[in-house]
């Protein structure tokens, strides 16, 4: 049996686990989710705070979900899809007591390129951001991204592409790259 066909069966028999309510498969759930899922949430609400709240958020969605999901997708673009409708949620919540355009995103870190390419970043249409994140940060596949954003293959593989096109001319444009 090769890799790939193990690495299926192994997540099918997770996600039969924890449709049967096994609190070790819960665990092990959390603790191979967590991580990547709160970097994304990191990169995608103003403080930790905020991302520790999407996250909770995101993980009762999943319990909830759960039960009815199918298998037909990767356990981790299924929890990604609820994390980006979340986020969605957040800024939809947040929209309603201040103007997006006045939050300000605490940097994952101090330094001041990672705060100039935050801000780079941020100038993107969130689409392409999104994108962006979900491939290189995250390290979905064009495949899952593209079932996170609820698009085909091919309208994910040409919006990465000119997201990665509107990062370069950023990047240039702020001085951070030549041409």
């Amino acid at each position: 049996m090769d890799a790939v066909a193990s690495a299926e069966r192994s997540e099918l028999e997770l996600l039969q686990k924890l449709q049967a309510g096994d609190q070790n498969a819960w665990s092990e759930f959390v603790q191979t989710m967590r991580p990547r899922l709160f970097g994304y949430l990191r990169h995608n609400v103003p403080t930790v705070e905020d991302a520790e709240d999407v996250l909770g958020e995101t993980m009762i969605a999943a319990v909830r979900a759960l039960k009815d999901f199918d298998g037909r997708a990767s356990l981790s673009t299924f929890v990604f899809s609820l994390a980006y409708r979340k986020i969605a949620d957040f800024w939809r919540k947040r929209q309603e007591t201040e103007a997006l355009l006045e939050q300000q995103r605490s940097p994952l870190s101090v330094d001041s390129q990672s705060v100039e390419f935050a801000e780079i970043l941020d100038r993107l249409p969130e689409l392409s951001k999104q994108a962006l994140i979900l491939r290189y940060h995250v390290g979905l596949s064009v495949g899952e991204i593209a079932q996170v954003i609820d698009r085909s293959y091919k309208g994910t593989e040409s919006l990465l592409s000119r997201a990665r096109q509107q990062l370069r001319d950023a990047m240039i444009e702020a001085g951070f790259a030549h041409e």
